[in-house]
């Protein structure tokens, strides 16, 4: 007789197959976004100021990729 941890659901057991993957895509994150959080983190405007060119520079090689 099977345990009650092999009886899943359809829905539950592709859910468990994933891994927990969401079906909508990964959010964008901003520079801007990026530099505040890291303002309220630290405090620090030379490290907002780093983390803007940072992720801007991350999220240009996602448009365009490496060059």
């Amino acid at each position: 007789m099977a345990t009650r941890r092999y009886k899943l659901s359809k829905k539950n057991r592709t859910r468990k197959l994933n891994g927990g993957k969401s079906k909508t895509g990964k959010k964008w994150v901003t520079a801007i976004e990026a530099a505040k959080s890291t303002l309220k983190k630290t405090g620090s405007l030379l490290a907002a100021r780093k983390s803007l060119k940072k992720q801007a520079l991350y999220n240009a090689r996602k448009l365009f990729g490496t060059i």
